[in-house]
């Protein structure tokens, strides 16, 4: 699984990723959205942040690629499309991921990294 190195690209603010439906950046992102940080078989998601309309693969893509501090996805937005699935390219609502408690994508079943949820406080309100 995954994608050879020649096929990762850097992208930062204000440009976003053309592989993707969904406007993207992140560092070292692959087709799947595995980047420099975060880059093991299960690592297919990106993530909304509450402080722009972009996804990125993880908080450290996000503090390299754009021009503004994070800030989590906010709870009275949690019915709105938050994760990106890298696999499919679906988009789910915070509360669908959130609520995968098979760590798995509900619409293809690429399983995601359940490591993800000890630091989910980075990406969404509590």
């Amino acid at each position: 699984m995954g994608t050879s190195p020649t096929d990762r690209r850097t992208t930062t603010a204000p440009a976003t990723d053309d592989r993707f439906a969904v406007p993207l950046r992140g560092v070292a992102v692959d087709s799947e959205t595995r980047c420099a940080h975060w880059d093991d078989p299960v690592d297919v998601i990106a993530l909304r942040f509450g402080c722009c309309a972009t996804y990125y693969p993880c908080d450290a893509c996000h503090d390299a690629a754009a021009d503004h501090p994070a800030e989590p996805w906010p709870r009275d937005r949690f019915d709105e499309p938050a994760v990106l699935c890298g696999v499919c390219g679906a988009t789910l609502s915070a509360r669908e991921y959130l609520d995968c408690d098979d760590d798995a994508c509900p619409r293809c079943g690429a399983d995601f990294n359940p490591g993800c949820r000890e630091h989910r406080d980075r990406y969404f309100e509590a």
